[in-house]
C-alpha cells in the first residue's frame, strides 16, 4: 500500500511539474498584457455598464454573452490565467470564457453556472469536450455559450453527446491543468489558437 501511495504521489508531482513545463513555451509565445484594440475592462465594470443599458431578462443575458464573445478571443496559450485575468486580457479558452460569462451573469443577478460535457459534436463534425453556461431567467433554464451559439435562435450550435454536468470545484482544478496540456499540444501541432 505504501508503495502504491508513493508511486501515486510521484505521478501527481510529475503531473504538477511536467504539465506547466510543457505548456510554458506556448504561454511565453503570447504577448503579455491586454489584446490589441481592447479598452481596459474588468468583469465588475462590465456588469455596471450592462446594468446601465436598461436591458432585462433574456436581452440582458444576450448582451452579456455577446460582450464576452466579442471581448475574449479564443486562445490556446493563456492556460493559467484565471477567468477574471483572461477577461481583462481579452484571451480565453472555453472554460475561461464560460467562467467569465457565469461570473458576469451572477453579478447581474441571474442564477448561472458552468456546465461541461466530455463529448460534444461541433458544426465542423469534430467531437471534443467543452464548457459553457446554464442560466435561469424568469424561471426558464437554458444554455448560452460564447463560442458556439446562434444569437438569433438563442441556441447552442453544437450537440452534447455525453452527460451535461455542472463543473464541481475539483474538476475545475483538474480541468485547468488538463486544458493547459491539451491546448499547448493543439497549439504546437497546428501553430494556431483555434481550428475554426
Amino acid at each position: 500500500m505504501k508503495k502504491v501511495l508513493a508511486i501515486t504521489g510521484i505521478s501527481l508531482l510529475t503531473m504538477f511539474v511536467a504539465v506547466p513545463a510543457y505548456a510554458l513555451p506556448a504561454m511565453l509565445s503570447l504577448s503579455p498584457g491586454q489584446r490589441s484594440g481592447l479598452e481596459p475592462l474588468t468583469i465588475s465594470q462590465a456588469a455596471m455598464e450592462l446594468r446601465a443599458t436598461g436591458l432585462a431578462g433574456k436581452d440582458l443575458v444576450e448582451a452579456a454573452r455577446a460582450l464576452v464573445a466579442e471581448r475574449m478571443a479564443y486562445c490556446r496559450r493563456n492556460s493559467y490565467d484565471n477567468h477574471e485575468k483572461a477577461f481583462e486580457r481579452g484571451y480565453g479558452y472555453c472554460s475561461q470564457m464560460a467562467d467569465a460569462l457565469a461570473d458576469l451573469l451572477t453579478r447581474l443577478g441571474f442564477e448561472a453556472e458552468v456546465v461541461h460535457a466530455f463529448q460534444n459534436r461541433f458544426p465542423d463534425g469534430t467531437v471534443s469536450s467543452h464548457a459553457w453556461v446554464q442560466v435561469t431567467v424568469e424561471q426558464e433554464t437554458y444554455y448560452v455559450d460564447s463560442l458556439f451559439y446562434d444569437a438569433e435562435t438563442r441556441r447552442l450550435t453544437f450537440t452534447p453527446l455525453s452527460e451535461v454536468v455542472p463543473v464541481p470545484p475539483l474538476l475545475k482544478t483538474m480541468e485547468s491543468w488538463g486544458a493547459a496540456a491539451v491546448n499547448a499540444y493543439r497549439y504546437y501541432r497546428t501553430g494556431k489558437d483555434q481550428d475554426w
